[in-house]
């Protein structure tokens, strides 16, 4: 019988290429001189993904540099081109993102003039290109052809007049696109006829996304007309870029029949009021599976009540619901108590029949009771997130303690995210053999407080599962205006206050769960030792025919 060499093995390009997917950068390198096979497979996965234009470009021709300007030593000729194109293949992602130090324009120019075919990354499917200027923008275009399927590019600078004719350009050159993330620096109004007329030049877009504030009434309008789009959202940041808030403060897109026709998650900002129209309405997108909500208008629980009947009873395949009730106004944080959430304002959660993720976010910390965490636990087995608004921005009324984690624990298995507004303190730590959560992953507390940090680790290492991690802090600063960006002193205080806390836990709790982890393996072998014997003390009583109940007498 004969047996296949390894080295033969090696040699099957299928199994190589899985082999070689788990090394880096470095590896890659070294395993492209090992053999002629070897190194098509190699480069490949060195050439795949591209995030530094340069090293590319010398590819072709050695360049030079003059200040921030760079230029070939010579123009290339079709030999540099033949050359360049055995690695120009390989490439399927192209990433840049204009650094106003350099300046790479004549060597693209050049590259623009001389090249032998048009496509000159022509397995190109995804392009990356953010700029800032004109010069820059127009430069994008050398890299687009109609293979291009994912493209995040920024929107033509705010002095720029023809930014139709810029998308118009972007719908010639790549009409197939699959997926958009536009980054536009200035707000929705400046820009929306162009955002229209791109929208409507691809067809088969199946997901988009833009910055805060972008999805207009207009805008939602025209992707409602779209069949293919699967995907609606935005996205928060700097480099996404900032909207103004006054676009979306009316949100009423007028919907036709066939609207929405694929899309499964939805991402808005609006009034609940006008959120709540917008699913009641004829041709409203009822199939949703995900659905973001963001609003800076100041709500009363009873409308977020309201909001999550209609969708329980409207939105039936609804397995991910995400509202964040983002308003607050510096130097104004007092509770009131009225406006706080409770759980009978979440009870219609419990009429989703699919719902497995849900997020809340307020500046008032939620009104619920241990005893209504338990009926919440106990009547969501399936649940998988639940992020009930751990960082409140009041953060002094504490309806919560560590309990609360022993109902999730026991009734939802699922559980991968968990996030809390607790007190944390030794006294609150039931006397209760305590059942571990079988899949947590992250454990959010937000703006919780940890009083005894050593007490609280000790607790929580009998529930959490080795690898859990624990998220601090808040995310109010990273999204929103400007105004909602901005935290009292005193909250900014307190909240670096208990970070340090958290942090003392955060850093114990991977050792305490690694000795209760090989505390719990020593006692189950001890266990099956002690059965081993008895299991064997009564194999040997049967052979003698002495029963454990017998006595011995000797004379």
């Amino acid at each position: 019988m004969s047996f296949m060499q390894p080295h033969r093995v090696l040699f099957i390009p299928e199994l190589l290429d899985i082999i070689l997917s788990f090394m880096d950068g470095d590896d890659h390198i070294i395993n492209a001189c090992v053999c002629k096979q070897w190194s098509e497979i190699a480069l490949d996965f060195i050439w795949r993904e591209v995030d530094n234009l340069p090293r590319l470009l010398t590819l072709l021709r050695p360049y030079k540099t003059k200040g921030k300007y760079h230029f070939f030593d010579g123009l290339p000729d079709a030999r540099d081109w033949a050359r360049f194109q055995k690695y120009a293949n390989r490439v399927r992602t192209l990433r840049f993102e204009q650094d106003r130090d350099m300046d790479y324009s004549g060597l693209l120019d050049d590259m623009a003039r001389t090249r032998t075919t048009l496509e000159m990354l022509p397995s190109l499917h995804t392009l990356e290109w953010v700029f800032e200027d004109i010069d820059c923008m127009e430069r994008a275009t050398l890299f687009m052809h109609q293979r291009v399927k994912h493209l995040i590019i920024s929107a033509p600078p705010f002095r720029y007049k023809a930014k139709a004719s810029f998308f118009a350009d972007i719908c010639v050159r790549v009409p197939h696109l699959h997926s958009l993330d536009l980054r536009i620096p200035y707000r929705a109004e400046y820009i929306e006829p162009a955002i229209l007329e791109l929208l409507r030049g691809l067809p088969d877009l199946k997901k988009i996304i833009f910055p805060e504030f972008f999805l207009t009434s207009t805008v939602v309008a025209e992707l409602s007309r779209m069949k293919h789009i699967n995907i609606v959202q935005f996205e928060y940041g700097y480099e996404q870029g900032f909207g103004d808030e006054k676009d979306v403060d009316s949100f009423a897109p007028v919907l036709e029949q066939g609207a929405f026709p694929a899309v499964w998650d939805l991402a808005i900002t609006a009034r609940l009021g006008d959120v709540m129209q917008f699913m009641n309405a004829d041709f409203a997108p009822i199939n949703l599976t995900s659905l973001y909500i963001n609003t800076y208008v100041e709500h009363k629980p009873e409308e977020l009540h309201t909001l999550l009947v209609t969708l329980s009873e409207r939105c039936r395949r609804l397995s991910q619901l995400y509202i964040l009730l983002s308003h607050h106004v510096t130097g104004q944080l007092e509770l009131v108590p009225a406006n706080q959430i409770t759980f009978n304002t979440l009870r219609p959660l419990l009429s989703f029949p699919n719902l497995v993720t849900f997020q809340v976010m307020h500046k008032y910390p939620v009104n619920i009771t241990l005893e209504e965490i338990e009926e919440l636990a106990s009547r969501w087995p399936s649940l998988e997130n639940l992020t009930l608004n751990e960082e409140p921005l009041v953060m002094h009324d504490f309806t919560l303690d560590l309990r609360a984690l022993v109902p999730f624990a026991r009734h939802c298995p699922k559980l991968r995210r968990l996030g809390l507004f607790i007190d944390a303190t030794p006294a609150t730590i039931p006397r209760l053999e305590l059942k571990p959560f079988a899949a947590l992953r992250v454990f959010s507390l937000g703006t919780s407080r940890a009083r005894d940090p050593d007490a609280v680790a000790a607790f929580m290492s009998h529930l959490c599962p080795p690898g859990c991690k624990l998220e601090v802090g808040v995310t109010w600063t990273s999204f929103g205006t400007r105004s909602c960006r901005v935290l009292d002193d005193d909250v900014r205080v307190e909240i670096g206050r208990r970070f340090t806390g958290w942090k003392s836990v955060r850093d114990l709790l991977p050792v305490l769960i690694q000795l209760r982890r090989e505390e719990r393996e020593k006692s189950r072998a001890l266990q099956e030792e002690v059965e081993d014997l008895r299991t064997r003390n009564r194999l040997l009583m049967d052979k003698v025919d002495i029963k454990s109940k017998d006595s011995c007498i000797i004379a």
